[in-house]
């Protein structure tokens, strides 16, 4: 997969090599430099090219003319589900550059990367976590996210793939009623957010939840009034090489993420 640059909810994300990537709140400066640093030949301002006047679907200017669906099974006859994803890139990558990010605080740094063997590394432990520790079902239990873009988003995301939990992504500006309200009706296992700020309001309503078996925090935050909420580097630091379950098997025709849409589909 080519490199390339997106912005989404106001955050640059930088793309690498078969993966998805980190990301940091950025300013112009900060995106002319990745450009000029990782420039793939996508005109940012044209990006995509409109395939479909009716439903206005659109491609990557790179594959306009081609059929994604099986293109994709002739160049990686491995990857079956997005569990396969990730290895590809460590594959194609030769363990290179995967995930980077800057310290909000200080702009100026440069970028800090993460190979895949150090991604790969937290995504089995964070997948083997919510498998062993949690007991979440391959292929049936559902993880719900509320956060903004980091780069423990995605060590989480691909956790779920790689072990076949199934992804539902919350948008941050919904409010607690419309959160609760999903997660109900998703029957999710495990909410996942950024800080527990983001929570703070609905709270004890999520600790109540008693389908919700486990509130997982990026930020490094102790809670000692509930066994309920964990938080990732602690889960990364506990566990032991022995504790890494491998795969299980995984349907490709299996469900990988629910995409709410905004209003428009009803219940």
């Amino acid at each position: 997969m080519p490199s390339s640059f997106s912005k989404s909810n106001g955050t640059y994300a930088a793309l690498a090599t078969g993966a998805v990537i980190a990301t940091y709140a950025g300013t112009h400066a900060y995106k002319s430099r990745l450009q000029q640093k990782y420039d793939d030949g996508i005109d940012l301002k044209s990006q995509t090219v409109e395939i479909d006047p009716v439903e206005h679907i659109r491609r990557c200017t790179f594959y306009k003319d081609i059929d994604i669906f099986s293109y994709y099974k002739t160049i990686h006859p491995t990857v079956q589900t997005l569990g396969d994803v990730f290895y590809q890139g460590y594959s194609a990558s030769n363990n290179g550059p995967c995930m980077a990010y800057v310290d909000p605080t200080n702009k100026t740094e440069p970028l800090h990367w993460i190979s895949y063997s150090m991604a790969l590394e937290r995504i089995r432990s964070i997948g083997s976590h919510l498998w062993t520790d949690v007991g979440l079902i391959p292929m049936k239990s559902t993880v719900a996210f509320i956060s903004l873009n980091r780069p423990e988003y995605s060590f989480v995301e691909h956790a779920c793939y790689m072990y076949g939990f199934i992804v539902l992504t919350l948008y941050t500006t919904y409010d607690k009623s419309t959160i609760l309200s999903i997660l109900e009706k998703t029957q999710a296992d495990v909410l996942v957010v950024d800080n527990l700020d983001r929570i703070e309001s609905f709270k004890n309503q999520l600790l109540e939840n008693n389908n919700i078996k486990e509130i997982l925090i990026m930020d490094n935050v102790i809670s000692n009034e509930n066994g309920k909420i964990r938080n990732i580097p602690t889960i990364l630091k506990t566990m032991q090489q022995a504790d890494i379950r491998p795969r299980p098997k995984i349907d490709p025709e299996s469900i990988a993420t629910y995409i709410l849409t905004s209003g428009t589909t009803g219940l």
